[in-house]
Order: C-alpha cells, then sequence, then structure tokens
C-alpha cells in the first residue's frame, strides 16, 4: 500500500487515452457479437434438429388456455394452469402467428435474452467483462436450457422475467437509476412472472427484500420503492382473478391436489392425526414405497409420482373431487404444522432432492428426456391451430426457408449444405442423444444431460456455495479488522445471484422431488454466482498479491494495532482503501 493511501488521500485515478478507450469498446463489442452469434448458432442448431418435439408433459396445458382464449371458449376452460403463459402464447398469436415454431423461436431468442440481462446485472455490479461473458455463454449454452427452450412452457419466460427484474434492482442498487421509476419496472415484471408460474413468488420476494436492504438511500426511499415494487406485483398478480370474477368464470381445474400429494405421500403421519381411517387405507401402500427409497431415491420419475397412487387410496366411492381435496389439505396443514413431521419432510427429503438437482446427485435429477420422446405427446394430442404436429423432419428447416442470395452465397454467407454440416457439429458438442460423455475441447467431455452422468451444473454449483461461504467469511473477517471490505457491488450482486439460484430449486424440492427440468430456473443464477466468485478472487489477487492472499490476516492484526479507532486519519485512511484500492 503506497503512504497516500495510509493516510486517507485518494490517488487520481488515470484514465486510458481515448483512442485506446475507443478501440477496446470496438473490441468487445466485437466479442460480444461473436459469444451472441455463437449463441444463436447453437439454439438454431437444437431447432432445426427437432422441429417436430415441442411437446413435453406440461406443455398441453398452456396451449389448451391459449386455444381456447384465441377461440372465444376461454369461459369452458377448466384453468389449470396459471394465465400468464397462454397470454404470451396469444400475442404472439396475434402479433406473428399461431404457430408452435414462432413460439419455439420466441422462446429460443429470450433464453439469450435471459442470459445477456445476467451478465448486464454483473457488469453493472462491477464484475469484469470477460467473467461476464463466461456467465453469458453458461447461461445461454447449457444443454439442458437449451433442451427446455426447445418445448412449450414457462420455464423460459419465467427466467427471462426474473433477470429483468434482477437487472432493473442492480441498476437501482449501482447506478442510481430513477428509484420509482425502475420499482415500477419490477413490480410489474415480478407480477407477470406470477401469473406464469405461482412458484416464482419466492423469487420475487428476494429481489423485494434485496431491495430493501442493498440500495444506498434512506429507509423510508428504500421502503417506499419495495412497497410501489410490491404493490404493482400483486396487482398484476390479481388481475385474471378480477376478470374471472368479473366475467363469471370459475377455474374447475387446478394444481393444489397435486402438489399436496407429494408432500402428504413423502412425510405426513400415517398413524396418528386426522382422518385416520382413511389414512389406514392408504398406510400399507405408503409404508411400503417408503420402505423403497433409498439414499439416491427412488429409481425414476414414474416411481417418483407414488403419492398419486396413495391419494386414491384415501378416498371413499363416490366422493367428489372437491372433498378428497379437502381431506388431503387438512393432511397437508397438519403434515406443515406438526414438528415431527415438518423436520422429517424437511431433513428426509427436502435437503436431499436439493442436493439432487444442484449436483446431479441422481438419476430422476440429471437425466433429460430424450427429445425423441416428446413426439409422442404431438402425435397424441394433435393442435391443428397450432400447426402441431409440424410434420417437419430434421434440416428441413434449412432447406426450406435459408435462401441466400446467389452473390452472397459461398462467399459471405454459408450455402445450405454448409450451414447444415455446421449446426450438426455444434450438436456433437453436448447438445445431442448419447449414452456416454461428449467432446467439448482441450481434452474436457461433459455430459449430454440425455446420459447417466452428472452434467456441468454441478461446476456452478459447487462455485455458488463456495461463494457463499467467501461473502460470509470476508464480512465477519472484515468486521473484525482482520481484511478490508470486498468492494460494495460484488458482495450484493453475490448474494442476489445465490438467493435466487437457490430459491429457485427451493421450492419445487420442497414442494414436489429433484425432477432435472426444475434446475432449468437455478441455471442463470447460479452461472452469474460463479461470474461473482471469479471476480472476488481476481479482486483479491489485485490487492494483496498471491503471497499477500495467504498472510492477509497478518496485515489486518498489525493495522487494528497501528489505527486507533479513534483517529481520524485512520478512518479516513480505511474508507479511501475500501473504495479506491
Amino acid at each position: 500500500m503506497s503512504s497516500s493511501d495510509s493516510q486517507g488521500v485518494e490517488l487520481p485515478l488515470k484514465r486510458p487515452p481515448a483512442r485506446l478507450a475507443s478501440a477496446s469498446r470496438i473490441v468487445w463489442l466485437w466479442i460480444w457479437s461473436l459469444v451472441i452469434g455463437l449463441a444463436l448458432l447453437v439454439h438454431l442448431a437444437f431447432l432445426v434438429a427437432w422441429p417436430d418435439h415441442f411437446l413435453h408433459e406440461d406443455s398441453g396445458a398452456y396451449l389448451d388456455e391459449a386455444q381456447s382464449i384465441l377461440t372465444g371458449h376461454y369461459l369452458d376452460d377448466a384453468g389449470k394452469r396459471p394465465y400468464g403463459m397462454a397470454v404470451f402464447l396469444v400475442l404472439l398469436s396475434k402479433l406473428i402467428g399461431p404457430h408452435a415454431i414462432v413460439f419455439i423461436i420466441a422462446q429460443h431468442l429470450m433464453s439469450i435474452g435471459t442470459a445477456l440481462l445476467i451478465a448486464a446485472a454483473l457488469r453493472l455490479a462491477g464484475v469484469p467483462r470477460p467473467l461476464s461473458i463466461m456467465a453469458f455463454l453458461f447461461a445461454a449454452l447449457y444443454g439442458r436450457t437449451v433442451h427446455y427452450d426447445n418445448t412449450i412452457g414457462a420455464e423460459t419466460i419465467s427466467n427471462f422475467l426474473i433477470s429483468l427484474a434482477a437487472f432493473l434492482a442492480a441498476g437501482i442498487a449501482f447506478r442510481k437509476w430513477p428509484t420509482f421509476l425502475a420499482a415500477a419496472g419490477v413490480g410489474l415484471t415480478l407480477g407477470a412472472v406470477m401469473t406464469c408460474r405461482s412458484a416464482a413468488v419466492g423469487q420475487a420476494a428476494v429481489i423485494l427484500l434485496w431491495l430493501a436492504v442493498v440500495p444506498d438511500a434512506g429507509w423510508l426511499r428504500r421502503l417506499t420503492s419495495v412497497a410501489l415494487a410490491g404493490g404493482l406485483a400483486t396487482a398484476v398478480y390479481l388481475i385474471p382473478t378480477v376478470i374471472n370474477h368479473a366475467i363469471g368464470k370459475r377455474l374447475t381445474g387446478n394444481e393444489n391436489l397435486a402438489v399436496m400429494a407429494f408432500v402428504v405421500g413423502y412425510s405426513a403421519d400415517f398413524d396418528h392425526g386426522v382422518h385416520l381411517e382413511r389414512k389406514a387405507n392408504a398406510r400399507a401402500y405408503v409404508q411400503k414405497m417408503r420402505s423403497a427409497d433409498t439414499s439416491t431415491g427412488w429409481a425414476d420419475s414414474g416411481v417418483y409420482q407414488w403419492p398419486f397412487a396413495a391419494m386414491h387410496l384415501l378416498e371413499k366411492p363416490g366422493e367428489s373431487a372437491a372433498e378428497i381435496e379437502k381431506v388431503v389439505r387438512d393432511i397437508f396443514i397438519e403434515t406443515l404444522t406438526t414438528p415431527a413431521t415438518l423436520y422429517r419432510h424437511v431433513t428426509a427429503h427436502f435437503l436431499r432432492e436439493m442436493y439432487f438437482l444442484l449436483f446431479d446427485a441422481n438419476s430422476v435429477a440429471r437425466r433429460t428426456v430424450n427429445p425423441q420422446g416428446y413426439e409422442f405427446f404431438a402425435q397424441q394430442d394433435p393442435r391443428p391451430l397450432f400447426g402441431i404436429p409440424t410434420g417437419l423432419k430434421p434440416g428441413q428447416l434449412i432447406n426450406d426457408y435459408y435462401k441466400p442470395h446467389w452473390r452472397l452465397e459461398g462467399r459471405v454467407l454459408p450455402t445450405p449444405t454448409q450451414l447444415r454440416l455446421g449446426l450438426n457439429y455444434l450438436l456433437t458438442l453436448g447438445y445431442q442423444p448419447r449414452p456416454d460423455l461428449a467432446g467439448l475441447c482441450c481434452g474436457l467431455r461433459i455430459s449430454s444431460e440425455y446420459d447417466d452422468h452428472p452434467g456441468p451444473i454441478r461446476w456452478v454449483s459447487a462455485a455458488t456455495l463456495l461463494l457463499a461461504v467467501i461473502l460470509l467469511a470476508a464480512a465477519v473477517a472484515a468486521r473484525l479488522g482482520l481484511m478490508r471490505p470486498l468492494p460494495t457491488g460484488l458482495p450484493a450482486a453475490g448474494a442476489l445471484m445465490i438467493s435466487l439460484a437457490l430459491i429457485s430449486v427451493a421450492f419445487p424440492a420442497f414442494l414436489v422431488y429433484g425432477f432435472n427440468r426444475y434446475a432449468y430456473y437455478a441455471v442463470p443464477f447460479l452461472a452469474g454466482a460463479s461470474a461473482v466468485l471469479g471476480a472476488v478472487t481476481f479482486d483479491q489477487i489485485g490487492r494483496l498479491g498471491l503471497a499477500g492472499i495467504l498472510t492477509s490476516w497478518a496485515h489486518g492484526r498489525r493495522s487494528r494495532a497501528i489505527a486507533d479507532p479513534g483517529s481520524e486519519p485512520a478512518v479516513i485512511g480505511r474508507q479511501v482503501t475500501r473504495y479506491c484500492v
């Protein structure tokens, strides 16, 4: 540390020459263009390879809702899912056309937009450009992300809206954007995402709490902005309910029973408590299935859903759906309000399913369904209004729609054959089903997400947990005077990314189980947390050097001995060191 720093004198920052700064901006613009182009090509390759495989097990509900709105039968729709995704599909249908290809292209573009928003939020927090690019690449190119972007569902739009809200919140905290205007944007975005996916309420709560704590503003201003964002989010979320009440629509279908069934089946006490007579009918089956549980869970996702069969055993002949739902709700509430059963659910189910999701630790969490299997859903329940099934074969999109001008073909733009071969090569880098690991580069081999090997998600999950430990340790050490505080933006951004990643998998792990699709919601934020870990590491290396990191505790003890807390120069020196070194 220089003498001027130790005396609390702030040294002027040297700015690079204007030409060098302009050249640097141009170089980074080209780099970003290349990585975004790479992401677009990978997503295009997957779409071209699987042009008729857009429906997974939950896609049909969203399409049914969208079709009911487009055809004027909204009142007759059962409403099994939140209507936000259906409204999005209707908007695309009105603006462009009601076709599955349109929906999928929009999802691929939104997924890349999600990665860009995460990278932009990291830059606002002071993360170096190379690390923000690494976060973008992982968030945009992760195999499971690309896979589910190619299926119609709420995953892509939910992550995009949460990332947009996080970006706006970062602008408030790190760049002093107009507080109330940006807070209004956060609120509208969070309300929109909760109309697409009810479980997003956890992520919304994290962002609002972060806004209440992190921004450098008075407590009244912070609380007012959070109240504005929360009020708008609630208002937007309640819009479908208000409309349904106004037009007299009653929702006859929902997921309440399905969600409660898992908690009841996995953890309820079938020997005591309410509805003992009904519990007795299901007791033997529940004990049998629980005894089949192993350290890595049950064999596959089909077996994991055994609680549905247990709920049927609770029914009485001639009982209505509403009556059995009330019974299951009673047992569900009993399970969560009884310390013994709640403890069992948290320790024996929730924590391990979180571990399975974050580290691909069992087959259900790490093995994605082969896209070829999705053709079954399209053939079983065709939807002509949306062009499903499309009837397209792999590669046909290139043949039918890629028509470069003859002057550009082969010179500036690739020929259709060259483009098809290039896209096929990209798929070999871990994006096509295969039983073994796929070669990436430099001898590195990764899971294709379709085999039974752990995937790259375990790397960013480990980095995220390591960052959490480091941030806690750094906060304690700085409080004790053993080290200088980290740059303000890094701990705040790291806390936001860690919290969003963990809450994204916590809700489904607690209420359902560690199905591999649920990890999709955490991937962008795991990538962001990993980039913050790199930024913290390089920050410490830049401050202390490699040798200084190992002996920083000695410097902290010596500075505490020299600097009297009551001495004004010492206090100023610590403040300057925090922001300028």
